[in-house]
């Protein structure tokens, strides 16, 4: 039994209406691995360091914002900046840029903005001073 239909699977996919989707793809399948996001995401779990160009996030000072629009151009651009951060470290800040904010206010949690690849490890530097033993105040 056929029913009647405007829709005709044989007569779609005939060469006088134009889609033939026989053709071999066109794709480059060599790029498949270094496309794919699980891979990107966890070479820069691995490394800290992101295909190009990457932009980063940073800190900007808005203290001239001063307007409605110019504030909410801000918002937004502040939570398009978070959600391109891994979904791994959104997910530890419940995908909440204010939980992210709260975060990083708290000195505490420096240790741990580093593990997770938010923050640089500030270099410790060793000052020397003339009471330190085996130092010689006359060289």
């Amino acid at each position: 039994m056929k029913f009647i239909s405007a829709y005709d699977n044989h007569e779609v996919m005939s060469s006088s209406t134009g889609l033939d989707c026989q053709d071999p793809s066109l794709t480059q399948q060599q790029f498949k691995e270094e496309s794919d996001i699980n891979t990107i995401v966890d070479r820069f779990m691995k490394t800290g360091h992101l295909p190009d160009p990457v932009s980063m996030p940073q800190y900007v000072d808005y203290e001239g914002i001063f307007d409605f629009q110019s504030a909410m151009n801000v918002v937004r651009q502040a939570d398009e900046n978070f959600m391109r951060m891994d979904a791994k470290v959104r997910a530890r800040f419940h995908n909440s840029p204010q939980e992210f904010l709260e975060f990083f206010a708290d000195p505490s949690n420096a240790e741990e903005a580093v593990r997770l690849g938010l923050a640089v490890p500030t270099p410790v530097t060793k000052e020397t001073t003339s009471s330190e033993p085996g130092s010689d105040s006359a060289a």
